[in-house]
């Protein structure tokens, strides 16, 4: 039985993935580094941390010691820049997650980005308030694949795993789900194709056409 739908925020609630390589890109300028584009897919669903020890380990020319929190604080106010006209509700998926809050099923955000950020962007999208429960990356300590964020989500909502369905749009983020013991289902990007999500239990490619039944129908 569904009861509770865990969403990814980036990417899936907010289409920010060009911003985030953009802002890392204006941050990272000062010390002559520039990512390639396929930085993007490599970046999809880890961690801030993770991603920050990738570019490390790749471009020697960035202090080792360049401060984690410093980073995504600078880069976050370009995002903020270029997210400026996309931060806005999208009524399709407010209906999604009002139709399930009325039939009592709960409402959760599983983001491996950190808390404020989380927040601050969740509240422009008119999504916050509507939620029981917000897991970030500072709340476990193995990020996606690993299941660990999604386990504690289903912990703070008080909802058996296999009652919980995760909507995500990494292949690592339905790797997660899957090992967490919950039902995926994988939104097609330009970034990850519809063959990318075979270990998906449902895939869709807009919220326009997803509908609360056919997610009911996969318990």
């Amino acid at each position: 039985m569904l009861e509770a739908i865990i969403f990814d925020m980036d990417g899936v609630l907010i289409k920010s993935e060009g911003a985030i390589s953009t802002s890392f890109n204006m941050v990272l300028k000062k010390y002559g580094v520039s990512l390639k584009p396929e930085y993007k897919k490599k970046f999809l669903g880890r961690s801030l941390k993770d991603q920050l020890e990738i570019i490390k380990e790749e471009h020697p020319k960035i202090p080792r010691d360049l401060n984690m929190e410093e980073f995504s604080k600078e880069a976050f106010q370009y995002q903020l820049k270029i997210l400026a006209e996309r931060l806005i509700p999208d009524i399709t998926i407010l209906n999604i997650i009002n139709e399930a809050k009325n039939k009592k099923i709960k409402i959760a955000v599983a983001t491996s980005s950190v808390r404020y950020r989380a927040e601050e962007l969740l509240k422009s999208i008119g999504v916050l308030g509507l939620l029981d429960v917000l897991v970030t990356s500072e709340d476990v300590k193995n990020q996606k694949p690993h299941p660990d964020i999604f386990l504690e989500t289903a912990k703070k909502l008080r909802v058996s795993p296999e009652n919980c369905l995760v909507i995500e749009d990494a292949v690592n983020g339905i790797q997660a789900a899957n090992s967490a013991g919950m039902k995926s289902v994988g939104l097609i990007t330009k970034n990850h194709p519809k063959e990318d999500f075979t270990e998906a239990n449902h895939i869709f490619s807009n919220f326009k056409e997803l509908r609360l039944k056919d997610l009911e129908n996969l318990f």
